[in-house]
Parts: structure tokens; sequence; C-alpha cells
């Protein structure tokens, strides 16, 4: 088998694995379970941005956040 031969059979089965032609058929909407997160859902939750650790070293920026 030549090289060409061979890139153009796994270029072919990479497609066909790929395409939807070859894929499982989707479920029965009766038969799909939705899923359910745990617990009970808090509407007065605070959400509060995480700090990133950055190096140092880096240009200084005024931060509104300092409380200078």
């Amino acid at each position: 088998m030549s090289l060409r031969n061979k890139v153009k059979s796994r270029i072919q089965g990479l497609v066909n694995r790929l395409s939807g032609e070859h894929s499982a058929v989707a479920p029965e909407p009766e038969q799909v379970q939705t899923y359910r997160r745990p617990g009970r859902p808090n509407d007065e939750a605070e959400v509060v941005m995480a700090r990133l650790n950055r190096p140092a070293g880096g240009p200084k920026a005024d931060n509104p956040d300092d409380g200078a």
C-alpha cells in the first residue's frame, strides 16, 4: 500500500468516526433524565470575585479596592 493510500484511508476513517452518519441514535425524550442539583437554591447568596495571585514585579496600576 502506498503512502498516499495509507493517508487517505486514515483520513476517511477519522471522518467516518466524527461524522453524524455513524453516530448513535438519540434517545427518546421520555427516556431522558434531566439533571437535578442537590440541595435548595439560595437567592440571597453573595457572589465574590476571586483575586488571582499574580507574580510580583509587574507594572503597578491604581487599584480602587486597596482602600488608600
